[in-house]
């Protein structure tokens, strides 16, 4: 997604606002991704049967 977004300003499709709401919102979610799954892995693993 970074580098999508550094090759979009580059070429000067999109400005320095929309890279960086890109670069929050990539950073942000990256961030975000631990917190969301553990629960849901941790269902995961206690329901597997062995």
């Amino acid at each position: 997604m970074i580098i999508f977004a550094n090759i979009l300003l580059d070429t000067r499709i999109i400005t320095a606002d929309a890279f960086t709401a890109l670069l929050l919102m990539a950073v942000a979610s990256t961030m975000l991704t631990q917190p969301m799954v553990a629960p849901w892995l941790a269902l995961q693993s206690a329901t597997k049967p062995e």
